[in-house]
């Protein structure tokens, strides 16, 4: 059986719910998490929940956040709505501060586990609005047009990827800035400094980032996408890594913070994919074919974590 030693989380805003929801299921099953986490945008922070509280604990956070009435119970003061019309920004805030607490960041800082979050930093000659209005043509290029898994057009226009370690953040508002410049899309998150420079949304350059890699570590690497392409198997290897993707488009908007949002769906999505995946030995086959698009499980004993139902950290 083959070992998958990281989990790279792509972005996809609500879409990530999805994630979330397989991660539970994996731990159901009695998986363990992987030496490495890589993720960006919401991606990012879905990684990090496995290592605190739990997916199914951070759904439960975001829902708490919403009225039942539908409006958002984090506003921003009145006088400052004309300037912040959006509530992505204080729901997201008040979220990822949610999942990550001073007794999560020891725990975090002591694990063996190393997490990378990737960050977009802005092209030097086109500077951070320039740098905002190419990072979201590209997109739509990558979306619409030209799909592609780890799109180049970003890093021609001058963008760049970078990839923080979490274990280099000594506070816990350090840690929260650095979740919140991994998804700041603008205009729903405006952008962070991040080391004494402005950081983006790591999916304005790569919405499933990962860095520079042997093909031994290629072999290794299971990432966790959040779009559904409907040309591909669930589960399918390229380039040496194997990604799986939903089963089908995930029922939730993107960019939806109302009550309306149908996260729990996503998260039911994830959970029922996951259990069909595992049970179904769809990635134990896809490790044993030899054809790039052949339908692979992965024993996770070596890891340091709890599972889902108590995610402290072993130490």
């Amino acid at each position: 059986m083959s070992q998958f030693n990281t989990f790279a989380f792509a972005g996809g805003g609500n879409r990530c719910w999805w994630q979330a929801g397989v991660m539970s299921g994996l731990l159901e099953r009695g998986w363990r998490l992987p030496d490495h986490l890589v993720g960006t945008s919401a991606g990012a922070a879905i990684a990090v929940s496995c290592l605190t509280i739990g997916p199914r604990a951070a759904l439960e956070s975001c829902c708490g956040l919403l009225d039942s009435d539908g409006a958002i119970k984090v506003r921003h003061p009145r006088r400052l709505q004309h300037l912040f019309p959006l509530s992505h920004e204080p729901i997201y805030r008040k979220w990822v501060r949610s999942i990550v607490d001073q007794n999560h960041l020891t725990a975090l800082r002591s694990s063996g586990v190393r997490v990378l979050v990737a960050i977009s930093r802005p092209s030097a000659k086109l500077g951070l609005s320039g740098s905002v209005v190419a990072g979201t043509l590209a997109y739509a290029v990558d979306q619409f047009i030209a799909p592609a898994i780890h799109p180049r057009l970003p890093g021609l226009l001058g963008l760049e990827q970078e990839f923080v370690e979490l274990k280099a953040c000594d506070t816990v508002s350090s840690v929260c800035s650095l979740l919140r410049a991994a998804a700041a899309a603008v205009p729903y998150i405006r952008p962070v400094q991040i080391a004494g420079y402005w950081a983006l949304d790591g999916g304005y350059v790569d919405n499933a980032p990962i860095p520079a890699q042997s093909p031994l570590e290629r072999d290794g690497t299971l990432v966790l996408l959040t779009r559904h392409d409907s040309s591909r198997p669930t589960t399918f290897v390229s380039g040496g890594r194997t990604y799986w993707q939903p089963s089908r488009p995930v029922p939730v908007s993107t960019w939806d913070c109302s009550v309306r949002a149908e996260i729990r769906a996503a998260f039911d999505l994830g959970r029922d994919d996951a259990l069909m995946v595992v049970d179904g030995g769809l990635l134990a086959a896809q490790r044993r074919g030899s054809s790039e698009n052949c339908p692979s499980t992965a024993d996770l004993s070596n890891s340091n974590l709890e599972p889902e139902s108590n995610a402290a950290l072993q130490r």
